[in-house]
């Protein structure tokens, strides 16, 4: 069943009564109690409980029954089933979550995190757990997508080696460095031809959906390519695109956007961003 018909407090509502008769009815399903409901609750027909039967299975059998605990129950469990793009405003913090919420269009949205009085200012220690557990879920299922994206570079830099090296008239494959281990400095170990023979080109795989195109390097990366010079690349896919576009960086291209350490302070990430778009292939 779609979100925008689950995450409602009508279906919240609805179902924290299902609830209730199911634990008088032992015997009875979610499905049959909905039916006793719509026959003998006034209330419901204001309530959505097919979409509360639908619940049923998504939430907790031992979600508290106080109306407030229980909505927030449904909304944790909702939010987690189906992740709507909008929750990764989530791990940026609570207030910038809120202030997120204003318009029209999420209105509906508002009034569930209202009802189950998570929008409360300020926050109990209760909210906050609350809100800490779900921003850890959200931040999980962010660095799952990304993990995805970036098998996905990676593999798409593998077929794309591959076209390289064939043209070349290199018979070697391509080498898949990030599986094996990825402490070494770059994701793919390829090939091209030199003066005797063939010479190891090390490539660094990065995926981006930001725009400008943007990517963050790690101190190791940087100085693995800082020493191999010409035999390093970036690879960087814009995800956006589709298929995928790659664009090829130097190690010259990338240097100025590096930063610098200074006094006792080192860089632990090191940040590019908006780099020009030449070199797309």
């Amino acid at each position: 069943m779609e979100f925008d018909r689950l995450f409602t407090i009508s279906a919240f509502e609805g179902l924290r009564l299902i609830r209730l008769l199911l634990a008088e009815t032992v015997n009875s399903t979610a499905a049959e109690c909905a039916q006793v409901l719509r026959a003998q609750t006034a209330q419901a027909g204001a309530l959505d409980l097919d979409a509360a039967v639908f619940l049923h299975d998504v939430v907790a059998i031992n979600a508290p029954a106080d109306t407030v605990l229980f909505y927030r129950e449904c909304v944790m469990a909702v939010m987690i089933a189906q992740m709507p793009n909008w929750a990764k405003v989530m791990t940026l913090g609570r207030g910038r979550f809120i202030k997120s919420l204003k318009g029209d269009e999420n209105r509906d949205i508002r009034s569930v995190f209202r009802e189950s009085q998570l929008l409360d200012d300020p926050p109990t220690i209760a909210d906050v757990r609350w809100w800490d557990v779900l921003t850890a879920r959200v931040r999980l299922n962010n660095n799952q997508e990304r993990d995805l994206r970036s098998r996905h570079a990676e593999e798409l830099s593998l077929n794309y080696e591959r076209e390289q090296l064939q043209k070349l008239g290199i018979k070697t494959s391509p080498k898949w460095i990030a599986i094996e281990d990825n402490t070494v400095g770059y994701d793919v170990l390829s090939y091209r031809l030199s003066r005797e023979s063939t010479a190891n080109l090390l490539i660094e795989v990065k995926s981006t959906i930001a725009s400008p195109m943007r990517f963050i390097i790690s101190r190791n990366e940087w100085n693995v390519a800082d020493q191999a010079g010409d035999a390093y690349l970036f690879y960087v896919w814009d995800m956006t695109k589709a298929p995928p576009v790659l664009h090829i960086r130097t190690v010259e291209q990338v240097r100025p956007h590096i930063p610098q350490d200074n006094e006792k302070g080192k860089c632990c990430l090191l940040y590019t961003s908006e780099l020009p778009t030449n070199r797309e292939v």
